[in-house]
C-alpha cells in the first residue's frame, strides 16, 4: 500500500495567469499531509495534477519512479483516489452502490466480489454511514453525502488518496472523525494528502504542512515544528497567532 510521491517541477496557467510555477516535493506513505493557502494559491490544481487528471505546463508528477500522466484512468483508479470539492449529482442509487464505485477498477465488468463488498463495507463503517447502506444517496444531508463520498475514496484501497477540503459540510464531531480516519489511514501505509482552510484540524491530526503562496511552496514542515516556522501564519492573514501546547503540536487563535 506504500508509495512514494514525486511531484518535480510542476508549473501550470490559466489564461493570463500562472497559477503554480515550478512546485516541487515529495512525500512518502505513512505521511499525512495538509495544504494550505488562501484561495486561488493553486492548492485544488495541483491535487488535480497529482491525480492525472490535469497535465502540467511543465514539470511531472511520479509515482514509485513511474509518470503519471502516463497510467491508463483504470491504473490510476487503482492507486489514486481523489475526492474533488463539489460533485456532479449522483443517479438515484444507494449508499453502498456510491461507495462500491470506488470498487470499479477492481470489479469483474459490472460484477463485485465478496472482497469488494468487504471493503466498502468496511469504509463506511469508518466513515459512520454503516447505517445508511440501504438509503438512496440524494436523499441524504449535504454533511451525510460527503461521508459516504470519503467512504468511496477509502473503499478504493489506495496508495495514495488526495482529500480536497474533506470536512465540507461536516459537523464538529463528523470533522475530528473524518480527520481522525485520515490519520489512521496514514498509520497504515497510505500517503494522504488533504486540503484544508481548517487550521486547528490540521495540527491535531496531520503530520507534515505544506503551505502554498503565490504559485510556490512557502513552507513546508514537520507539525511539530510549527511553532518554529512563525512565517506560515503570517501568510495566511496577519491576525492569525500560534499558541504552543505540550505535546509539541498546538493551535491557531485569530486575534
Amino acid at each position: 500500500m506504500s508509495a512514494r510521491l514525486e511531484v518535480r517541477q510542476v508549473s501550470f496557467d490559466y489564461p493570463k495567469r500562472k497559477v503554480l510555477d515550478s512546485v516541487s516535493f515529495s512525500a512518502e506513505g505513512g505521511e499525512f499531509v495538509v495544504m494550505l493557502g488562501i484561495n486561488g494559491a493553486g492548492k485544488s490544481t495541483l491535487l488535480d495534477i497529482v491525480a492525472g487528471l490535469r497535465k502540467p505546463g511543465s514539470g511531472q508528477v511520479l509515482i514509485d519512479g513511474c509518470r503519471v500522466e502516463g497510467w491508463a484512468a483504470k491504473e490510476r483508479a487503482r492507486r489514486i483516489s481523489h475526492l474533488p470539492q463539489g460533485t456532479p449529482p449522483v443517479m438515484p442509487v444507494t449508499v453502498e452502490q456510491v461507495t462500491l464505485m470506488g470498487r470499479y477498477a477492481f470489479a469483474d465488468r459490472w460484477f463485485e466480489s465478496r472482497e469488494d463488498l468487504a471493503y466498502a463495507e468496511d469504509a463506511m463503517r469508518r466513515m459512520n454511514c454503516l447505517e445508511f447502506r440501504d438509503r438512496l444517496f440524494h436523499t441524504l444531508s449535504g454533511g451525510e453525502q460527503q461521508r459516504v463520498l470519503l467512504a468511496a475514496c477509502i473503499a478504493q484501497c489506495p496508495s495514495v488518496m488526495l482529500f480536497d477540503e474533506p470536512s465540507t459540510y461536516l459537523d464538529v464531531h463528523q470533522q475530528l472523525q473524518s480527520f481522525s480516519t485520515l490519520a489512521a489511514l496514514a498509520r497504515e501505509g497510505a500517503l494522504c494528502i488533504a486540503v484544508t482552510h481548517d487550521l486547528n484540524l490540521a495540527l491535531a491530526h496531520s503530520s507534515r504542512v505544506i503551505l502554498l503562496d503565490q504559485g510556490t511552496i512557502a513552507a513546508d514542515f514537520a507539525v511539530k515544528d510549527a511553532s518554529t516556522h512563525p512565517e506560515w501564519l503570517s501568510r495566511l492573514s496577519p491576525r492569525l497567532e500560534f499558541i504552543s501546547t505540550a505535546d509539541g503540536r498546538g493551535w491557531v487563535h485569530y486575534r
